[in-house]
């Protein structure tokens, strides 16, 4: 289910709104302070500063790393880092892992309980130790333990809603934009049995052939405007006679939103990002920063 839920979110980020959110949780995450340092060392032990400040900002690089270490934190609610560890040195690297590729081994040998260990999949599978992989992770929900609870993953059910009903939308608008028309041909006194030769015959003569294009052989469907799926055609007669062609038109671009309108906003609401940091302004609808 875990893998299943990270496939969810791989798709949430696709979307504007919330890959926005994500980079907003990353940038308030990294701001500098007055001295310019994203992170702050205090300890009154100068030797233990140096080695802090070594470890932060020239081994791991947080000033380059943190950045995308957060918003992939709080994407998949886990991150994974394997440290490289040198004998009298200490940590000299580390390299991030996939959320996809390890899992958290706890409560696994029954001769030491409080065993952590992680176990790395793929094609060489490793079992590394606690101390050699650094795993943070969002502990909102112990539903979701041993691992963290993603932060958007309380819009995973609106994005899915709001996904359905913008297709829905997209669809309907495809099928009713074009304008119809609505053809009330006159048969006269054609006998009954007779009359639908006749307007096939009257429909086939209307229709507007395709034209194929000689060098692909494809059809060109622009010259495929008028079909016989777009409009009416109608037999008349007795009070009704008269041959006439009416318009039927089609629905406006500019028809009510209001529904998309209000799953974007209880979006916005899950994901705790106020709607001017996103670039909206109320009565205006979408607006890109």
């Amino acid at each position: 289910q875990r893998i299943e839920l990270y496939k969810d979110y791989e798709l949430m980020d696709a979307d504007p709104i919330i890959s926005s959110a994500l980079d907003i949780y990353a940038d308030e995450c990294t701001v500098d302070n007055q001295e310019g340092m994203t992170l702050k060392i205090k300890t009154d032990n100068n030797k233990l500063y140096d080695i802090l400040h070594n470890l932060f900002y020239d081994v791991l690089n947080i000033d380059f790393n943190m950045w995308s270490w957060i918003r992939n934190m709080t994407k998949y609610g886990d991150l994974f880092l394997q440290m490289d560890i040198l004998d009298k040195h200490g940590v000299v690297n580390v390299k991030p892992l996939s959320s996809y590729e390890i899992e958290r081994m706890e409560e696994h040998d029954p001769a030491d309980p409080s065993l952590i260990e992680f176990s790395i999949l793929g094609d060489k599978k490793e079992m590394k130790q606690e101390y050699e992989v650094a795993h943070f992770r969002l502990l909102s929900d112990g539903n979701f333990l041993p691992y963290g609870k993603s932060m958007i993953e309380g819009a995973r059910k609106i994005f899915k809603q709001l996904t359905l009903m913008e297709d829905a939308m997209l669809i309907h608008r495809i099928m009713r934009a074009p304008e119809k028309r609505i053809f009330k041909v006159d048969i006269g006194n054609i006998p009954p049995n007779e009359v639908e030769n006749f307007m096939n015959k009257l429909i086939n003569k209307m229709k507007k052939t395709p034209v194929i294009d000689q060098k692909t052989g494809e059809y060109n469907l622009r010259y495929n405007i008028q079909s016989v799926t777009e409009d009416f055609f109608l037999p008349v007669r007795g009070s009704d006679s008269g041959t006439s062609i009416e318009s039927l038109p089609g629905m406006s671009n500019d028809s009510a939103i209001e529904d998309i309108e209000y799953l974007r906003n209880k979006l916005m609401a899950a994901l705790r990002i106020p709607k001017a940091f996103l670039g909206y302004e109320e009565g205006v609808g979408s607006k890109a920063t």
